[in-house]
């Protein structure tokens, strides 16, 4: 088979673009009979070294377009012109991002679905967004053969959405943590407490809850804020703090509601995210929607108890190795915050629960689903 990726995603430090970052390098890792053409395109970004050091395997081509994201969107979802293979040459299936739906002329389009946010809730995303996510899914569900989900549920509401989809063009693969989390508690005790204790001198922590993604209204931010708040208004000699991590989307920010006891902390870079996941006392992520929860998954691969939302996804990538939590009550999520904080015992139970859980989830897996699949679309 001839595989086309679209890998245009990878140049922006998003959840979508760890997933076609390290499905791809798995892929190839998994992968030596079937060739890869990997397609990239922007006006002004330079192909990431992610995806160019990727040249060295054998069955991979690059191709990179310097045309920007928002042209080909225009082009592609709005037009629905120039098919893929103008681009890439010959395919037999072409595996598109999450952010458009190009025409092809005999391959077969795959598209993987992350969430269903911009069509459940469009006020948690920038009209942009969901404009174009709108315009993209009218002609994925015409023209895809293939319908990856993240989660059962996003394949729950994928069709409840779209009721015009074949159940059976929906398969489920699940995302994963980057192989360097199971990597670091492989690593000797002496090794993970230096590694601790640099990443708490580096950001200034000592005792610390996580929390970690994009600053947008989706991630409940505030409402997080407040329930912490209360636990120190209760408890005001206790030295915990609150690490919030992840770049500024778009929305309302809460940099007003920063205080001593609060740490927003803003883009850390990718070397220091596993030492950081793993010195926290639990992650708190009460999102109110995921597809996935990418950074459960992480913290659960290093042995942290989550903290997390009872809706969507959530509850199922983090099984019994966490605490569920009602993301639009403020005194649900304070309860869960104190239940943590207040039993050590409860926070190793659950953290063995989140090393066995984490441990069915990995990026092998995930690429060899994903090339069953295409597979069995070819036969």
């Amino acid at each position: 088979m001839i595989i086309g990726i679209d890998v245009s995603s990878t140049a922006y430090g998003t959840g979508v673009s760890n997933y076609t970052l390290n499905l791809v390098r798995h892929l190839l890792k998994n992968d030596r009979l079937n060739s890869y053409k990997l397609f990239f395109s922007s006006l002004r970004l330079p192909l990431p070294k992610d995806i160019s050091t990727l040249s060295r395997y054998k069955n991979v081509k690059i191709y990179y377009s310097h045309l920007p994201q928002s042209f080909l969107a225009f082009l592609w979802n709005k037009l629905h012109i120039i098919p893929i293979e103008v681009f890439i040459g010959k395919c037999d299936i072409f595996h598109c991002s999450d952010w458009t739906q190009p025409p092809t002329l005999k391959a077969k389009a795959i598209t993987t679905i992350h969430d269903l946010a911009p069509f459940i809730n469009p006020t948690w995303l920038h009209p942009k967004i969901v404009s174009t996510h709108r315009d993209k899914m009218s002609w994925a569900q015409k023209k895809c053969q293939s319908f990856i989900c993240v989660s059962e549920n996003t394949k729950k509401d994928l069709l409840k959405i779209f009721p015009r989809i074949s159940p059976k063009k929906c398969q489920v693969v699940y995302e994963a943590a980057e192989d360097k989390y199971d990597h670091f508690l492989k690593r000797s005790s002496d090794y993970q407490a230096h590694k601790k204790a640099a990443i708490e001198k580096q950001y200034g922590l000592k005792k610390f809850i996580l929390s970690q993604g994009t600053r947008e209204p989706r991630k409940n931010l505030t409402r997080l804020i407040e329930a912490f708040n209360l636990y120190h208004q209760k408890h005001p000699r206790s030295p915990v703090e609150l690490a919030i991590t992840g770049k500024y989307g778009w929305g309302k920010d809460v940099l007003h509601l920063k205080n001593p006891c609060i740490k927003i902390l803003g883009y850390i870079p990718e070397k220091d995210m596993v030492a950081l996941h793993a010195s926290a006392l639990f992650l708190a992520y009460p999102s109110l929607y995921e597809g996935f929860g990418l950074p459960i998954i992480k913290s659960m691969k290093v042995g942290v108890p989550v903290l997390t939302s009872n809706t969507s996804s959530m509850p199922e990538i983090v099984g019994k190795s966490g605490l569920l939590v009602n993301p639009r009550s403020i005194d649900s999520i304070y309860q869960g915050i104190n239940k943590l904080l207040t039993s050590a015992s409860l926070r190793r139970q659950l953290s063995d629960s989140a090393k066995t859980i984490a441990g069915k989830f990995s990026w092998d897996k995930t690429a060899l689903q994903t090339l069953e699949i295409y597979s069995k679309l070819m036969s």
